[in-house]
């Protein structure tokens, strides 16, 4: 019976995804500040090569490309990946827990949605493996925004927990 409900609010999840795939946003363009700072200890999750976009037939040059909204609202870019035992859907209120947090810049996650990951930097590898292994809120992560004010982080003062649902390696690494 959980497991028809649980399916049932991912598909109605993956539905209105897929709706948001195609509105029209606004895009504000701003200026990146710390271009002059030091790149081997950048956060920023933009420095990260990843694309939801595919290379649209001849009729577009060499460096063009075409945003292909299927590709997004499926998370098929995060190839195969499985799933995580012990799922924990809601806590009580009023309990206080202590789980890992991801600090992500540009990232507002809503409760109930879904976030996919590609992680790589150790200390978040670090954290995805305390999570699944803790054992008052097993596989579940905080999630905080963090943004830019001036040549400083700011970090929002209200953040989202977050089970990890699914999870694959790409490359080979070893938990201590």
């Amino acid at each position: 019976m959980d497991d028809e409900r649980i399916r049932e609010r991912e598909r109605l999840q993956i539905e209105q995804i897929r709706e948001l795939d195609f509105e029209e946003l606004q895009v504000e363009e701003v200026d990146d500040l710390h271009d002059s700072d030091s790149d081997d200890n950048n956060d920023d999750l933009s420095s990260f090569p990843f694309s939801s976009h595919a290379q649209a037939s001849g009729n577009l040059g060499d460096d063009e490309l075409m945003f292909n909204p299927a590709l997004a609202s499926l998370h098929m870019y995060l190839g195969e990946v499985e799933d995580t035992q012990n799922r924990v859907s809601f806590v009580d209120g009023g309990t206080v827990l202590k789980i890992p947090l991801f600090y992500l810049e540009g990232v507002v996650l809503f409760p109930e949605a879904t976030l996919p990951l590609r992680i790589i930097q150790p200390s978040f590898l670090a954290a995805v493996e305390r999570a699944l292994n803790q054992a008052n809120a097993p596989s579940t992560i905080g999630v905080i925004r963090v943004y830019r004010e001036g040549a400083q982080f700011k970090y929002a003062s209200v953040g989202t927990t977050a089970e990890v649902i699914f999870l694959y390696f790409l490359i080979s690494f070893p938990f201590k």
